[in-house]
């Protein structure tokens, strides 16, 4: 379609270029060829007769005009979503769509796999799928999002979902390992814990109220394989409870309380403002909180 003599297509390639002024990068996350969009850059480049983005050095950096452009372009396309987000009546049993979700391997492991058995029975043709980043859904690429309320994202709706306690785990045949901890045994014993490429919300907070560090025996590639890497032997590992009643029932482990004084992970569903009148979403929003809700009512392992 165009309008004032331009494809209303290029305004999509021109919003990833504003975000990221990188065409690689930008032609990766729209899933078309480098050489596409550079076609569209330069289609761009002559209708404001301006360059656009520019090599500063070893950078891509936006000139005065594209910068000007960012806000009005993001207005306009939330417009234009909100527009092609007013759809007829959502009916789960019938309806066939594609919702898309990101969030944490913890989040999809004990909250979404409830969700996802909801779906196979409440709505046979609707797909759930995780893809991209905080960053992706701040960009409008990704539907809804499930993060650590103090990772919330400003100028979005929240929904509070749960809030989980930290226990620590250890696995059933640790003969090292009594049925309780003291505040020594929890830092004499070696952990196992997640990767992560900043300060987890434990380590941050036992830094900043004990002033110690544990023992870190092993790193598992990402939080949900905590639980099996502990099996076999003698560590220890901090997880919040649902994980750790999840786990209890299908591994030989134990769940024993902290001696020590530990945050509380509570997480929010965030959406966008402009798809609150979308059934569909709504729809799956909704379930999201039912599933949490029966999680919190479902007797512990």
């Amino acid at each position: 379609m165009h309008f004032l003599k331009l494809d209303l297509n290029l305004l999509v390639a021109l919003d990833a270029l504003l975000t990221d002024p990188h065409v690689t990068r930008a032609a990766e996350r729209l899933r078309v060829s480098q050489s596409t969009l550079s076609g569209s850059l330069a289609r761009l480049r002559e209708y404001f007769e301006d360059e656009l983005i520019v090599q500063v050095g070893r950078r891509m950096e936006l000139t005065p005009l594209a910068q000007e452009l960012r806000s009005p372009l993001r207005e306009l396309l939330g417009s234009t979503e909100r527009l092609l987000s007013t759809k007829a009546r959502f009916d789960p049993a019938s309806a066939e769509r594609c919702f898309t979700i990101t969030c944490t391997d913890y989040v999809w492991a004990t909250l979404l796999r409830e969700v996802v058995a909801r779906l196979a029975t409440e709505a046979p043709h609707v797909r759930l799928e995780y893809t991209g980043s905080t960053r992706d859904f701040a960009e409008r690429r990704i539907e809804l999002l499930v993060v650590s309320d103090r990772f919330a994202l400003d100028g979005h709706p929240s929904q509070a979902l749960f809030a989980d306690p930290f226990v620590c785990i250890a696995w059933s045949g640790n003969t090292k390992i009594g049925e309780s901890l003291d505040f020594e045994d929890y830092f004499a014993h070696r952990h196992v814990v997640a990767y992560s490429s900043r300060p987890t919300l434990v380590a941050d907070w036992i830094a900043s109220a004990h002033g110690r560090h544990v023992d870190v025996a092993a790193r598992a590639p990402n939080f949900t394989l905590v639980p099996q890497s502990i099996v076999g032997t003698p560590y220890l590992a901090t997880v919040p409870l649902r994980m750790a009643n999840h786990y209890a029932k299908h591994l030989p482990l134990r769940i024993l309380q902290p001696p020590l004084e530990l945050p509380v992970l509570a997480d929010v569903l965030q959406w966008h403002g402009h798809q609150d009148a979308d059934e569909g979403l709504r729809w799956l929003r909704q379930l999201i909180v039912d599933a949490c809700r029966r999680m919190d009512d479902a007797p512990p392992a």
